[in-house]
């Protein structure tokens, strides 16, 4: 066998070699979702650290006067946090209530092992974004230990999980409109709101009233690694596809080589 012939059999060795064998399997996030618990009553005795005041309860920002828009999420989290965070700034910003004053902002980190200085580094630039800078009242950012965040987040029906793959929380999608007692009226899902969407989900929170979500597109947090089974099963076709292809020119390429060769030797023999 020739130098050529030896090393493109090698490389196609290679190549194939390098399709992950893991490829076609599904990060063990499956249980991520939101159940819906409308009308449920949040544990408001839950203790916290807020950002920049210290000590509190959930229950310091649910007032008993003011509907809340309640959010969880975290400041490592690069992907998803970031979009519905995003989100709540931009319809904030648009809607004719005031967070602060006709309404009660609070973000609960999801992070148990989440510090006071990423906290109050997140919270800044979020105020910054909502243009309220040193407002810390205005929205809150809440830390706490496991125990403290599942308690809030079983209360909601918010179901996520750790992915070890991605470092990363995967979660739903979603914000909560609360009741000024803390009881759940509404979930508000997706990455963008709708100003009058968000600005009636607070006045039936003021007013105590509950509304089910009838259809929710629920999105999980992933970095560029399949979260879903949807998801999941276009990343392994595309995947079967790179691979066939590969393998198919590879074929060809050897293929053409040992023509080639058999030639080169048949004038070699006639010469």
């Amino acid at each position: 066998m020739s130098a050529r012939l030896a090393c493109a059999v090698v490389l196609a060795s290679l190549a194939l070699a390098s399709v992950p064998a893991h490829a076609n399997k599904i990060p063990p996030i499956q249980a991520v979702g939101v159940d819906e618990r409308v009308g449920t009553q949040l544990p408001l005795a839950t203790p916290f650290t807020a950002a920049g005041q210290g000590p509190v309860t959930l229950g310091t920002y649910v007032d008993g006067t003011r509907p809340v828009l309640l959010v969880l999420a975290y400041a490592r989290c690069t992907m998803l946090c970031s979009l519905v965070l995003r989100g709540v700034v931009e319809v904030a910003r648009k809607m004719a209530l005031v967070a602060g004053r006709d309404y009660q902002l609070v973000l609960v980190g999801l992070d148990s092992h989440e510090t006071i200085d990423e906290a109050s580094r997140k919270q800044a630039a979020l105020l910054a974004d909502l243009d309220r800078h040193d407002d810390r009242a205005s929205w809150p950012y809440l830390i706490g230990t496991r125990a403290g965040i599942d308690a809030v987040a079983d209360a909601l029906g918010f179901r996520y999980a750790w992915d070890p793959r991605t470092e990363q929380y995967a979660h739903p999608a979603v914000i909560f409109a609360l009741t000024p007692d803390g009881k759940v009226s509404r979930y508000l899902h997706g990455l963008q709101f709708d100003p009058g969407e968000v600005t009636t989900a607070l006045t039936d929170a003021a007013a105590g009233k509950v509304i089910t979500t009838e259809a929710s597109a629920i999105l999980r947090c992933f970095r560029f690694d399949p979260a879903s089974r949807t998801v999941g099963a276009r990343a392994e076709k595309v995947l079967q596809i790179g691979a066939a292809g590969i393998f198919a020119m590879l074929v060809t390429s050897i293929a053409g080589l040992i023509v080639w060769e058999r030639r080169r030797a048949r004038r070699a023999r006639d010469a």
